[in-house]
């Protein structure tokens, strides 16, 4: 079903001489629309198939992905996007989010962009997921909006821009995807974590078990300012430990959260406001906390690739890191199982791809300790980063150090 707004102008006509393909900008998050390009290319009376799609974080299978005649970007790798990257559709652009506005308005302007969006009264507003949605409305000739017609209305900001169409949100044929509950090993590290933690700390949070981990350990009250809030947010607020309105860019939940917000306990803004890194490194005792793929002997830390394959993206990690680093009281942590599942060492002597500076790293917490790199310089953060690294892994790594040195 699609419906078109009186605003609609008509197909874009393109010279000759315009050999740039017009870009559709798909908004990123949880609830990232679902549709088909050609449906909204389609609804937005878009002229020609010559498309390049712009995608972000997208944790939901998409059909339409293994189209061997897709091409395009995205900021995000892993989750429904690996296949369609290895098999070189996508190419991965190293963006971190708080750049992304500036983008859409200029290197990569959308001809469309499509935004997934909830009913409020008689306009539109953004569901699960603020994200960049608004700017690359913003930034976009066009709008075309996927109503969610049994979304939640967590409090969304309204959907901006020259809105010419909607559609309506297919179903989804497969069970959506769920946060990682924590493992023992994310237990240890959390109790590691909310031993360092400051009186009134205002805390950001990244994805997986570790985080669920941290939540469920916290034994102070806190303020949240985060790219995302899960439904544990909710037995933080049940607790009495959730201090003010948690702030956040996407959400990954259920009737939890939804509940959280319709309290006024929940302020789901753009990443213009939640990555805003001078804005956020202004607040006192900011503590980042993130995890990594792999962590550098020198703190540097790569969250994008695994033995050469794109695993993730930037995403806001290197912003959280460098506001906490940067926040009176605050604290930058890098919080990582010492191994993966296979018994591989996440801390090794360079990683693949540095993705977050040392500079904007200061803690690293494994389930073996903690490695405080504050004030330190290179040879005693070596020390430190091995000491927390899996035992068995501890002679190579320490062998590793001449060659780490002489870079």
């Amino acid at each position: 079903m699609v419906s078109r707004s009186s605003s609609w102008a008509g197909p874009v006509r393109r010279s000759a001489r315009d050999h740039v393909s017009p870009v559709l900008a798909y908004a990123d998050g949880l609830d990232s629309p679902r549709s088909p390009p050609e449906a909204v290319i389609a609804a937005a009376g878009l002229a020609g198939d010559d498309i390049e799609v712009l995608l972000g974080w997208t944790p939901e299978p998409r059909a339409w992905l293994a189209s061997g005649g897709l091409r395009g970007r995205t900021i995000m790798a892993g989750y429904a996007l690996s296949r369609a990257i290895a098999a070189g559709r996508l190419r991965y652009l190293p963006v971190r989010l708080s750049a992304m506005p500036r983008l859409l308005a200029d290197g990569l302007r959308p001809e469309v962009a499509v935004v997934t969006g909830i009913r409020r009264g008689s306009s539109l507003a953004f569901g699960a997921s603020a994200g960049w949605g608004p700017a690359a409305a913003l930034a976009a000739e066009r709008v075309v909006v996927e109503v969610d017609e049994s979304g939640r209305d967590l409090g969304g900001p309204p959907i901006p821009g020259n809105v010419v169409a909607t559609i309506q949100r297919p179903a989804l044929t497969d069970p959506p995807p769920v946060p990682r509950a924590p493992s023992d090993v994310d237990r240890q590290i959390a109790a590691h974590v909310v031993r360092l933690l400051p009186e009134e700390p205002t805390l950001q949070l990244g994805p997986g078990g570790v985080a669920e981990a941290i939540v469920a350990a916290l034994d102070r009250p806190v303020r949240i300012w985060s790219g995302l809030v899960t439904d544990g947010l909710w037995e933080l607020d049940r607790r009495g430990l959730l201090r003010g309105r948690a702030v956040a860019a996407y959400v990954w939940g259920g009737r939890e959260v939804a509940q959280l917000a319709e309290t006024g306990k929940l302020d789901l803004l753009p990443i213009e406001r939640t990555h805003d890194v001078t804005h956020v490194s202004a607040i006192e005792r900011f503590v980042g906390c993130n995890t990594a793929v792999q962590v550098g002997l020198d703190g540097t830390v790569n969250v994008e690739r695994a033995a050469g394959r794109l695993v993730a993206g930037i995403g806001g990690h290197a912003d959280f890191c460098m506001a906490a680093s940067r926040s009176v009281g605050g604290i930058s942590i890098i919080a990582v199982a010492s191994t993966t599942k296979a018994g591989v060492s996440t801390i090794v002597p360079r990683v693949e791809t540095p993705s977050t500076p040392r500079c904007d790293v200061e803690v690293i917490v494994t389930e073996h300790g903690i490695a405080d790199l504050r004030g330190v310089d290179d040879e005693e953060r070596l020390r430190r980063v091995i000491r927390v690294a899996a035992p068995e892994h501890r002679a190579r790594l320490e062998g590793s150090t001449s060659a780490v040195r002489s870079t």
